[in-house]
């Protein structure tokens, strides 16, 4: 049976219970001497107990505080994943030849959050040019972000103005530590052995920004691990997928024909009516609904294939629905419909009517 601690008054009655046990004529009532020495007593002993429970905590990584599970990890080489700033390629105009040097700033006009070029961009014969930009402030807190930026010290040549191409990803932020837990208790329950499958698991979300892997062994030969990438809030940048690539091949003991790289995403839209019961609002069921959508596809890993069948469930599970009727998609959705390529099912929109 586990010990449990004693509480303050457990201990305090014990106090009192023996010395009345020594002296049967002892006065131990609330306003005696014996009762205000003890009280100050127990209170002792119940401090010695709760940090003996503390210090008993702090040796399994499960039940450890904050800072002692990031110390313990640190210990076995598992450190803490940093955030990560979001990335975007950004649209050029200007004279042909000019050139934007590395590490100009850019500004967006709308929120004013500032990126810095990652890499120096010339100006081509088309007066166009597209240059990497990564977001001055970590997190994922900017990703998604699209629209247009302003050079702050544009070059002589070059037009001030400048746009998105596709919207920044990549951002993540500090790595929760459910997320450090569960890669150190992978470390203690599959030590490295050398360059097996765990290990490249391992290794690969060792980099920051990387949260998953999907790990498939001989999928382009003999010797080949193919290494599929994803972050918490989508694919990860291009820069986190080359340093994760450099990093698993500098870790490979062995010749390993070793690539990193993202899923292709394929967004599912999906339709329903719906018989409400009297007393909910059709726009209430749909936010629940939605809510619902993106638990169901968020939770599905790169391959897996979205069933019919779940959002069926998901949806006559939510309050106020009465009956249901997919209306799309009309079957099983597969992750990809090319064999050749490694798809992600994502959530797109769930659009709710009234079942007639």
């Amino acid at each position: 049976m586990a010990f449990s601690a004693p509480n303050l008054e457990t201990v305090l009655a014990g106090i009192l219970r023996d010395i009345k046990a020594l002296n049967d004529e002892a006065d131990i009532g609330t306003d005696s001497d014996h009762y205000i020495r003890s009280v100050a007593v127990a209170a002792a002993i119940e401090g010695i107990y709760q940090k003996l429970a503390w210090i008993y905590r702090q040796i399994f990584p499960d039940t450890a505080d904050e800072e002692e599970l990031v110390r313990s990890a640190g210990i076995r080489g598992v450190q803490r994943k940093a955030p990560v700033a979001a990335t975007a390629p950004v649209a050029l105009k200007g004279t042909a030849r000019v050139e934007l040097l590395q590490g100009s700033t850019l500004t967006h006009r709308t929120t004013g959050e500032q990126f810095d070029s990652l890499d120096s961009a010339t100006i081509g014969t088309d007066g166009t040019a597209t240059v990497q930009v990564r977001a001055q402030i970590v997190g994922a807190s900017l990703n998604g972000l699209t629209g247009d930026l302003v050079l702050t010290s544009p070059p002589l040549g070059m037009d001030a103005n400048a746009s998105f191409v596709s919207a920044t990803t990549g951002g993540e932020d500090q790595e929760s530590l459910d997320s450090l837990l569960a890669r150190y208790l992978d470390v203690i329950q599959e030590p490295p052995a050398g360059g097996n499958l765990a290990d490249y698991r391992r290794w690969a979300k060792e980099v920051d920004g990387v949260s998953d892997v999907l790990v498939l062994p001989k999928r382009r030969g003999g010797g080949s691990i193919d290494l599929v990438l994803t972050a918490s809030t989508g694919n990860p940048s291009a820069e986190v997928i080359t340093r994760c690539q450099e990093h698993v091949s500098s870790m490979c003991s062995v010749i390993a024909d070793v690539l990193a790289y993202a899923p292709t995403i394929r967004k599912v839209d999906a339709a329903a009516l719906v018989e409400i019961a009297e007393g909910y609002d059709l726009a209430d069921v749909q936010v629940a609904a939605q809510a619902g959508y993106d638990a169901l596809l968020g939770a599905l890993l790169p391959r897996q294939t979205l069933k019919r069948s779940q959002i069926e469930a998901m949806i006559n599970n939510l309050a106020g629905v009465v009956d249901r009727e997919v209306t799309a998609p009309m079957g099983n959705v597969l992750a990809s419909d090319d064999p050749q390529l490694v798809g992600w099912i994502r959530p797109g929109a769930l659009v709710l009517g009234l079942l007639e």
